[in-house]
């Protein structure tokens, strides 16, 4: 784990550091503390050498955010110095995330350019910004920043651009254009502007790990000479409250979601499991209109014991209504469902669960909480109505043995008729890494979200969607029909 000299510096006793400090004019130590290689680890820093990609493959907390901030400010005044017209192409999932991270936010390019005195211009409803560097003369050399997302491929064919930031590429959707294209691969054509004198176009991805295509890809250097930094949440330590990393390594410490969250390691995908990360993310979506869902069943898989140790999951899925149904070229025979919530609890009792479940089916006014026969239902079903008796339970039969009742669903992720509303990180791991090994820990959130698709799409089913009784309307998320508001509305990114 290396150290920033700042770091270095503020770890010796004060008479030493005076002594480090001494001699140093006060315009000097200015420059020092505004200075991102005096603030920053080597890690951190571009590699000195002329890559065309610079992946920085990263656990959370590593400050992959604030290093490509600081990057494509140093690119900006390396432009500047050569008063060389600069274009730079800044891209993330959507247009929000763009603006509220990489533009804005305490790691982003407005904090950097404000932090050394430059000017910097981003209307919100523009897909474009401006950096501006001052001249010895007064005037100002400016960088155009453009906002590009994976949502729009066909924006990004043709541009011409210099730098290239790309934030969280794992998590992107690919969407193709008619020629097939992605934002990416688009983007990567587009890196071919002329620099000054001793430069090249480079691009930057920072993203967390995921076992998908195209980081791999990266990483084996197949889009040109590439340079790789890895690193973990640990590396940032001193920037990081000491509760935050006490609270990750109590949960996290010693799985597979910690090696690829906190660890920054890129996993494979497990032999036996029945989901992989790209089969959920294949169908993943950032938001869903409501009158396109019907009213949302709450899965429960209760927790196994009265100590409060175990988890119970809870996971809310929709399946589409009849609206959605009614549509050009969709299969009235073959509904697709939508996982709209975690909601799992840890270390609780029955009834502190119990209460948890009631409260996910209230909030979004679900039509029926949806427990397995095998195990629980009676009891679920007496713990829950002492909560509240008006709940509706529904008992779900499924085979025996977790993985033979789960292949059903896992079919219909293959078929791309699931799909997950925003992230579900914990619950994903679970999917990804489950193989039925007696050894491992029950997968409570899978097999919630088993109850909840099996009893919201049962295999050879009709393609009816319950809507509320007496509706002529769809239903809406948190509020019955009409509302647009509730728990939906808050996962839309």
């Amino acid at each position: 784990m290396s150290e920033s000299p700042a770091e270095v510096l503020a770890a010796l006793d004060p008479e030493e550091r005076a002594a480090r400090l001494a001699g140093l004019p006060p315009e000097a130590i200015e420059a020092m503390l505004v200075s991102w290689r005096f603030l920053s680890r080597p890690e951190q820093r571009a590699p000195e050498w002329l890559w065309r990609w610079w992946i920085m493959v990263t656990g959370r907390g590593f400050g992959k955010n604030r290093s490509g901030s600081e990057w494509v400010v140093e690119r900006c005044e390396q432009f500047a110095a050569y008063d060389h017209p600069h274009r730079v192409a800044l891209m993330n999932r959507t247009f929000g995330l763009v603006r509220s991270l990489q533009i804005g936010g305490e790691s982003g390019i407005a904090a950097v350019a404000d932090r050394k005195g430059y000017g910097l211009e981003h209307p919100s409803t523009s897909p474009e910004a401006r950096l501006m560097i001052p001249r010895s003369d007064g005037t100002w050399h400016t960088s155009y920043l453009e906002v590009h997302t994976a949502d729009d491929p066909d924006r990004v064919r043709g541009r011409n651009v210099h730098t290239v930031h790309a934030d969280e590429l794992a998590a992107w959707r690919h969407k193709t254009d008619p020629e097939g294209g992605t934002s990416f691969t688009n983007i990567d054509l587009a890196l071919r502007s002329l620099c000054p004198p001793g430069m090249q176009p480079q691009g930057l991805v920072t993203t967390t790990p995921r076992p998908v295509k195209l980081v791999k890809a990266l990483l084996a250097g197949e889009y040109g000479a590439t340079a790789v930094t890895r690193g973990s949440l640990f590396d940032n330590a001193a920037n990081l409250a000491p509760g935050f990393i006490d609270a990750i390594l109590r949960r996290y410490a010693g799985t597979r979601l910690g090696a690829q969250e906190v660890e920054g390691l890129v996993l494979d995908d497990i032999e036996g499991a029945l989901w992989t990360y790209a089969m959920i993310h294949a169908s993943r979506v950032d938001q869903v209109e409501p009158p396109l869902l019907g009213r949302p069943v709450v899965g429960v898989d209760p927790s196994g014991g009265e100590d409060g140790s175990a988890e119970c999951g809870i996971v809310v899925v929709a399946r589409e209504s009849e609206a959605s149904l009614a549509l050009p070229g969709r299969d009235r025979l073959a509904p697709h469902a939508y996982v709209l919530e975690d909601a799992t609890v840890q270390g609780e009792t029955a009834d502190g669960w119990a209460r948890a479940a009631v409260r996910a089916y209230h909030r979004w006014d679900a039509q029926a909480i949806a427990v397995e026969t095998n195990f629980g239902a009676d009891m679920a079903r007496a713990v829950i109505a002492n909560v509240d008796p008006s709940v509706r339970i529904e008992k779900v039969r499924a085979s025996t043995g977790k993985i033979a009742r789960a292949q059903p669903v896992s079919a219909l992720y293959e078929q791309g008729r699931v799909h997950h509303v925003g992230e579900f990180v914990e619950l994903e791991e679970q999917m990804t890494s489950y193989t039925g090994d007696p050894k491992q820990k029950s997968p409570d959130r899978m097999d919630a979200l088993v109850w909840a698709i099996t009893w919201a799409v049962p295999p050879g089913a009709p393609a009816v969607a319950t809507v509320p009784k007496g509706a002529g309307a769809a239903w809406r998320p948190g509020g019955g029909r009409g509302s647009g508001s509730g728990p939906m509305a808050r996962r839309v990114r």
